[in-house]
C-alpha cells in the first residue's frame, strides 16, 4: 500500500494538478496524500533516521548535513524565525521526501516499478509541455519563456519559444534535466526487461519524444547534463579504456548535430556572465570570514546580485558556508563514487549491481546539471540522489568498514569540505583567466 501511496506522491509533486486545474487548487492534494504514506511507512522511517543505520548510509547522513547546515547558516544570520516556521519546513518536506523514498523502494521489483513510474510521469510532463508549446491546450500557470538572441549575420534581435512544463518545471533548465532522467529510465527498464529486443523496443518508445522536448528547451546546462550521464553510463558499464573514445565521439556528433545556441557550450555570453557571478558569491564569502563555516544565509545571492548563482555548489557554499556545502558536494561525489564501487569492493546484489549504470548516469548527469543550474532545494535533486542511495542501501549490510560513517569520517567531511571550496574558488579563477 505504502509504495502505490508513494507513486501517487511523486504524481502530485512533479504534476502539481492543483496548479494545473484552478478548480481543484486547495483541495490540499500534497496532505492528502503524504500523511497515509508516512503513517504507513512510519516504522522503517524511524529505523532509516537511528544512529546504527546512518553509520551505513554515507550519502544519507550527508543530505541531513545539509539540511542542517540551512537552518545555521539562517539562525547565524539572526533569521532563526524563518529557519523555524518558514524555509526550514518547506525544505524538511524534501528531504523527508528523500527518506520516504528509501524507505518505501527497498526491493528490486519496487525499484525497477518506480522508474517504469518516472517514464510514465516525464512523459506526462513532456505532453503537457509540447501540447502548450504548440497551441493543443492553454494551462494558465504555465508561463511562457521566450528567449531573445542574436542573429550573427544580420545583427539583429530576435526571440523564441524554449519548452517549459508544469510547476517546478516551468523552468527549461529543469524540465531538460527531467528529460535526461527519463531517458537514462528508458535505458534502465530496457536492459532489465525480460522479452528481449520487442521490450528493448517498447522501453525505447518514448526516447525520441524526450529527445525532440530537450533540444525544444534550448537548455545549454540541461544538455551539458544529458552527454555527461552518456559519458558515465558508458564509463560504468564498460569500464573507462572502452568508454572514454567512445563519450568523446558520441558527444562530438551530438554537438554538432544540435548546433546552434543549445550546441555552442563553450564559454562568452551567459556563460561568462555565471562565471563572474560565481566569483562575486565566492569572493562576498572569502570577505566575511567569520561565515565562512556557516555561509551567508539562504537568498543571499539573489539579494546581492538579482539572480541565483546558476551554479548549486557554488550557491551551497556561498549560502551555506564550508559546512553545508561540503555536505551537498559530498552527497553527490560519494553517492557516485561508492555507487561505482558497487560489486568493485563493496558487495552488493546482483540487481542492485545491474542497476549500477542507470543510477551512475543520473546522478552524474544531474549534478552536471547542477554545475550551471542552481537546484539546491527542489524535489527532483534528492529523488536523482534517491535512485543511487536505494542501490547503496541494498549494500548496506555488507558495506565496508572504512566507508561507514564515524568520527573520523566526519573529521574527512570537514576536510572535504574546505578543499572543495577551494578548488571552486580556484577552478573559478581559472575559468575567468581563460576568458571562458
Amino acid at each position: 500500500m505504502n509504495f502505490g501511496l508513494f507513486l501517487l506522491l511523486n504524481a502530485v509533486l512533479l504534476i502539481r494538478p492543483e496548479e494545473l486545474f484552478p478548480a481543484i487548487a486547495g483541495l490540499r492534494l500534497y496532505l492528502i496524500v503524504i500523511v497515509p504514506c508516512l503513517l504507513t511507512s512510519l516504522p522503517r522511517l524511524v529505523e532509516l533516521l537511528s544512529p546504527s543505520s546512518l553509520r551505513d548510509r554515507p550519502v544519507a547522513v550527508c543530505v541531513l548535513l545539509f539540511f542542517a547546515a540551512t537552518l545555521v547558516s539562517l539562525c547565524v544570520q539572526g533569521r532563526v524565525n524563518e529557519a523555524f516556521t518558514e524555509f526550514g519546513p518547506e525544505f524538511g518536506k524534501v528531504i523527508l521526501y528523500y527518506f520516504l523514498l528509501l524507505a518505501v523502494v527497498d526491493t528490486p521489483e519496487r525499484y525497477r516499478a518506480f522508474a517504469a513510474a518516472l517514464i510514465l510521469l516525464i512523459g506526462v510532463l513532456t505532453g503537457i509541455a509540447l501540447a502548450q508549446q504548440y497551441g493543443l491546450t492553454q494551462f494558465d500557470n504555465i508561463t511562457p519563456c521566450l528567449q531573445v538572441a542574436m542573429d550573427p549575420e544580420t545583427g539583429e534581435s530576435y526571440t523564441f519559444p524554449r519548452l517549459v512544463s508544469t510547476g517546478i518545471f516551468n523552468d527549461p533548465n529543469d524540465l531538460c534535466l527531467v528529460l535526461g532522467l527519463g531517458i537514462w529510465c528508458c535505458i534502465y527498464c530496457g536492459s532489465t526487461n525480460s522479452f528481449g529486443l520487442v521490450g528493448w523496443a517498447f522501453w525505447l518508445l518514448p526516447v525520441p519524444l524526450y529527445v525532440f522536448a530537450l533540444l525544444e528547451t534550448h537548455s545549454r546546462g540541461g544538455l551539458m547534463g544529458v552527454l555527461a550521464g552518456g559519458a558515465a553510463y558508458l564509463y560504468s558499464r564498460f569500464g573507462g579504456p572502452k568508454a572514454f573514445p567512445l563519450a568523446i565521439a558520441g558527444i562530438a556528433v551530438a554537438l554538432a548535430a544540435i548546433g546552434g545556441r543549445q550546441g555552442n557550450i563553450g564559454g562568452g555570453g551567459t556563460a561568462h556572465e555565471r562565471l563572474m557571478m560565481w566569483a562575486d558569491g565566492l569572493g562576498n564569502l572569502f570577505a566575511q570570514k567569520t561565515h565562512l563555516l556557516t555561509g551567508l544565509g539562504v537568498g543571499f545571492m539573489v539579494e546581492e546580485h538579482g539572480l541565483v548563482a546558476h551554479n548549486s555548489f557554488v550557491q551551497a557554499y556561498v549560502e551555506q558556508g564550508i559546512l553545508g556545502g561540503g555536505s551537498f558536494l559530498a552527497a553527490f561525489i560519494l553517492g557516485l563514487w561508492l555507487t561505482d564501487r558497487l560489486g568493485r569492493g563493496v558487495p552488493a546484489p546482483d540487481w542492485a549491481v545491474q542497476a549500477r549504470p542507470f543510477a551512475f548516469a543520473a546522478v552524474a548527469g544531474y549534478a552536471m546539471g547542477c554545475y550551471s543550474l542552481t537546484r539546491n532545494f527542489v524535489v527532483p535533486t534528492y529523488l536523482t540522489l534517491g535512485l543511487a542511495s536505494v542501490l547503496l542501501d541494498a549494500a548496506a549490510p555488507t558495506l565496508p568498514e572504512k566507508y561507514q560513517v564515524s568520527g573520523r569520517w566526519f573529521g574527512w567531511l570537514f576536510l572535504f569540505g574546505i578543499v572543495g571550496l577551494v578548488f571552486i574558488k580556484l577552478a573559478t579563477q581559472v575559468l575567468g583567466m581563460a576568458g571562458v
